[in-house]
């Protein structure tokens, strides 16, 4: 599902030059992808990519949007913590990954960029939870950056992915205070 709660449809497209393309078609949300396009990522690789794109439209991205080096950095880290969640990759295979999507000008522009380099060891810890045993305070502190997270969606207007200096800084102040009132 994408953050406007429409299903997302992924379409296996040996034709497509690219390694993964998101468009809307009709009204919902569809992930073209060609695992031939890039032929030396291995599964994980191949995951992350897919992942990266759900996340996108997980964390209210639009498809049609210009994308930015921000919003690919959130949702690297996104794809990351779901690939963990889920049981897809383990934490050990965060740095094979990370080498792995070390891709060439030519890999590059076959993806849908910005060109980066993907760093998912330094994902911010919150975004990656499954790297961390839960500590006693964890429900309260899960509880206390739930709050943060409203408020920051409250200051956007409730326009999810949207960035605002204003509301991020308070945002990072908010997630300070919950991390020194509920050590984990």
């Amino acid at each position: 599902m994408d953050a406007k709660g429409r299903m997302v449809v992924a379409v296996p497209d040996p034709t497509l030059p690219s390694a993964v393309s998101t468009r809307i078609e009709g009204v919902r949300p569809v992930i073209r992808y060609n695992h031939a396009a890039i032929p030396r990522l291995d599964e994980r690789g191949q995951l992350f990519l897919f992942a990266h794109e759900c996340s996108r439209l997980n964390l209210g991205l639009p498809a049609s949007a210009q994308r930015t080096p921000t919003g690919a950095r959130r949702a690297d880290c996104w794809a990351a913590s779901t690939l963990l969640r889920s049981g897809l990759i383990q934490p050990e295979d965060l740095g094979p990954l990370q080498d792995a999507l070390d891709f060439s000008a030519d890999e590059w522009s076959r993806l849908p960029g910005p060109i980066r380099r993907i760093d998912l060891r330094s994902c911010p810890r919150h975004l990656s939870p499954s790297l961390h045993v839960p500590g006693p305070g964890q429900d309260d502190w899960n509880t206390c950056t739930r709050r943060c997270a409203d408020a920051s969606l409250s200051c956007q207007g409730g326009v999810a992915g949207r960035s605002d200096a204003v509301c991020d800084a308070a945002y990072s102040r908010c997630v300070a205070q919950c991390n020194s009132s509920f050590p984990r």
